[in-house]
């Protein structure tokens, strides 16, 4: 039970963090703060959600609880007071949130820089994926917005999984004894394969050959089209994201 705690609370945890973070790839006073609404109405639920995954299991008068209910304030306060112009004000919440998310991820994972590493890689592509998707609608209340926002967004997203994918080569070379036959590491031989085969292909593979065709509507600028692209990479990040925190928290695999 600890272990599927562990997964939902941190994949919580990763999608406001991830959206919040890329809140700034577009100028609110293009989009209008319409949008940065909907963004921080995504993050709250899921803030609110993750905070009740941890009270279950530990105190929210904890230091993550506190940090929880912080940030479910500082979000709330940036929908209310957000306007399409970005006050310094706003930009002072903002920083404060992202200080705090990363002090969140720290907490997580016990200050262990390796690990943190790879899952604040997996928070940032998880964020930026969801982001693009969600302005990607954007287009049809905006229509004349630019594109940059989108372009640059798929920029992340490649450097970001190319990132990922050294460091899950990396620890695949590194611990072959989890992919060899008989193995009793993990969940056996087949079991480890049979994941592994999942995490590449769909958190991998999928999202790097969708991405490029995303690319290619976005210098198009067929937004519509990129957004129905950004839709399926959205959910194989979702897939691919779990099952890699499941096995990280399940069996100390990170790929």
């Amino acid at each position: 039970m600890g272990d599927v705690k562990n997964v939902v609370e941190y994949f919580l945890l990763s999608l406001p963090f991830g959206l919040t973070l890329f809140s700034v790839l577009a100028n609110s006073k293009m989009t209008g703060h319409g949008f940065i609404k909907l963004v921080s109405s995504i993050c709250f639920v899921a803030l609110a959600l993750a905070m009740g995954t941890h009270a279950a299991f530990a105190s929210w008068k904890s230091p993550q609880g506190l940090t929880y209910l912080v940030l479910m304030a500082l979000t709330g306060i940036t929908y209310a007071f957000h306007k399409d112009n970005k006050s310094w004000f706003m930009w002072l919440i903002y920083l404060v949130q992202i200080t705090l998310y990363v002090y969140l991820v720290f907490m997580f994972h016990n200050f262990y820089m390796p690990i943190i590493a790879f899952f604040m890689s997996s928070s940032l592509l998880l964020g930026v994926i969801t982001y693009s998707m969600v302005l990607g609608h954007w287009y049809l209340v905006v229509p004349k917005l630019s594109e940059k926002p989108l372009a640059i967004g798929m920029v992340i997203t490649w450097v970001v999984l190319i990132l990922k994918v050294i460091y899950a080569t990396y620890f695949v070379y590194q611990n072959m004894e989890f992919f060899t036959s008989g193995t009793s590491k993990g969940a056996g031989y087949m079991f480890n394969w049979v994941m592994l085969t999942m995490r590449v292909g769909w958190g991998y593979l999928v999202i790097g050959v969708m991405s490029f065709f995303g690319w290619r509507l976005i210098r198009m600028r067929s937004t519509q089209s990129a957004t129905g692209i950004l839709y399926a990479m959205t959910f194989f990040v979702l897939a691919g994201e779990l099952v890699s925190s499941y096995l990280y928290f399940k069996y100390g695999m990170y790929i």
